[in-house]
């Protein structure tokens, strides 16, 4: 700590101290009192033991069913297109490539050409 933490702790202490003097004897026995109730409490289990297994029971189940159910679920058309239009997306091709795609379909089927108008 630095030096300014320091004092200030070192003042804390003395008011704090100085404080604890002033405080009356009917007071400090009460205090004194309330503090052996709060360690005696301290020391008991308020808690029954059993709910430490079943509740890492029910945590378990609870995962479990979870895993199931979405292991169960088959993927919807919605989610197939998504993931094509990822693919598109991040591969390496052009995306104007993309939109003029049924001009290169018709260049593949072969292009009418002068002598096909007769």
């Amino acid at each position: 700590m630095n030096d300014r933490q320091d004092d200030f702790l070192r003042q804390t202490k003395i008011t704090l101290d100085e404080a604890e003097q002033r405080i009356d004897g009917a007071t400090q026995t009460r205090l004194g009192a309330v503090r052996r109730e709060a360690l005696a409490a301290a020391g008991r289990s308020h808690r029954p033991i059993w709910l430490l297994p079943a509740g890492g029971l029910a945590v378990a189940a609870t995962v479990a069913i979870l895993t199931v159910s979405l292991w169960q679920v088959s993927p919807s058309v919605d989610s197939l297109a998504a993931l094509e239009d990822i693919a598109l997306l991040s591969g390496e091709a052009d995306p104007e490539f993309y939109a003029d795609l049924e001009f290169y379909a018709w260049i593949a089927e072969g292009a009418p050409t002068e002598d096909d108008n007769g």
